[in-house]
């Protein structure tokens, strides 16, 4: 079970110097907006109603030009998804969160720690704190990577490392959550972009065929053999052998048609 080792409230504070904690810090904004800078380059803007997650021995400044007010904890044993810092969003389950928060200041302020009503408490702030973790817009999650995608998949030097990198969760939670919403992982969802063009481009007649290895180019593959493996492994045909069942099909399309 977690530990609350402290639980306070910050009243119309507008800058808190840098400074680190020993466990979890969890803070629950009641009032105003913000930025919080970590020593790892993080820079998290949050506003009334959002909850910031920081992990132990990560030093961090907090600053407010309007003012801000929070409720704020220290947890032990508790062991979120990332080891990075993330904001939890306002929501309604959030917004529970809050009503629990500061029931528990009360009765931490008026009871021995180990008091059953205060380790209720504890329970269920964990409780609270690993649901509102691993739903953090989990849709929200993962449309981050599917963006990324979409607007980067024609350029070979894309890596989804850097996709990844923009999520404040671990590579393996997020790729986890990917296939639990979409069926298929951030890399197959990649590929199935790439293809998906590759074979919208061999189905188009103009002046003249693009070739292959262009076609490749263009469908973000830099190396023309590879692309011709893969397309073969996913469609059971070749680039050429594709192209080639489509006329014989009479379905090479015109340009003008297939932008319709």
């Amino acid at each position: 079970m977690a530990i609350i080792n402290y639980l306070e409230k910050h009243l119309k504070t507008f800058t808190v110097k840098a400074h680190k904690h020993n466990y979890w810090e969890v803070i629950y904004v009641t009032d105003g907006n913000g930025t919080i800078e970590t020593e790892d380059k993080q820079i998290i803007e949050y506003k009334k109603g959002e909850t910031i997650c920081i992990p132990p021995h990560l030093q961090h400044i907090n600053n407010s030009s309007v003012g801000f007010k929070n409720i704020h904890l220290t947890i032990e044993d508790w062991t979120p998804p990332t080891q990075k810092a993330f904001l939890i969003p306002v929501s309604n389950s959030s917004k529970d969160f809050c009503s629990i928060l500061k029931l528990a200041y009360r009765y931490f302020h008026q009871l021995p720690a180990n008091h059953p009503i205060n380790l209720a408490y504890t329970n269920m702030i964990e409780v609270f704190l690993n649901t509102l973790s691993q739903k953090t817009n989990s849709a929200n999650l993962t449309q981050i990577i599917i963006d990324e995608i979409i607007n980067n998949y024609t350029d070979s030097t894309f890596d989804l490392e850097h996709a990844y990198n923009l999520v404040h969760f671990s590579k393996e939670h997020i790729r986890k959550l990917f296939i639990k919403e979409h069926g298929i992982s951030p890399s197959k969802f990649l590929l199935q972009k790439r293809l998906t063009l590759a074979k919208q481009l061999l189905s188009r007649k103009e002046d003249g065929f693009l070739r292959i290895n262009e076609i490749a180019e263009t469908c973000g593959f830099d190396d023309h053999a590879y692309f011709c493996r893969v397309f073969k492994k996913e469609t059971g045909l070749t680039p050429n052998e594709f192209q080639l069942q489509l006329l014989d099909d009479n379905k090479i399309y015109p340009t003008s048609y297939t932008n319709k």
